[in-house]
């Protein structure tokens, strides 16, 4: 296989990884949109109250977190798997001639560290929002218990 073929076969699955992490946190989002809204359910028209409320809701809450887990966790391998295939797009370019040597200027200019400039991560600010909504679920609940006790609810 020619460098130039072998560029454009890893270039397309670096492509459509990059594509399967988006969907990933389309997927994951939709998942926590689903387990906030049975939450909403219960608590609004389930007329559960007190400690049955806590054993019906406290399970989504669990599952909530555990979501958010795997998410992150798959976020961060995937951009394992990224930064690999990223790298390997840089070395082939550097062993093509006449190559504009895109990615690796591209690296260059936003993903290396240097004098006042920082490493810019996407898998970094995509992991805010598992861990955000993973902290709401906790804060949540939380709340709900504390509610409880005090018998607001």
């Amino acid at each position: 296989m020619e460098k130039f073929d072998e560029y454009k076969l890893l270039y397309e699955r670096t492509q459509k990884l990059s594509e399967r992490r988006q969907t990933t946190s389309q997927t994951y989002l939709t998942i926590n949109t689903a387990i906030f809204g049975a939450i909403a359910f219960l608590v609004k028209d389930s007329g559960l109250t007190g400690s049955s409320l806590i054993a019906a809701i406290s399970p989504l809450f669990a599952v909530g977190v555990l979501i958010c887990i795997i998410w992150l966790s798959i976020l961060f391998n995937l951009e394992k798997i990224l930064n690999w295939q990223y790298k390997q797009l840089r070395e082939l370019e550097g062993d093509m001639r006449g190559s504009a040597r895109i990615f690796t200027r591209e690296n260059k200019e936003f993903f290396e560290t240097g004098k006042d400039k920082k490493k810019f991560s996407f898998t970094l600010l995509e992991g805010w929002l598992p861990g955000i909504l993973g902290a709401v679920y906790l804060v949540y609940l939380l709340g709900m218990v504390i509610a409880v006790r005090q018998g607001a609810m």
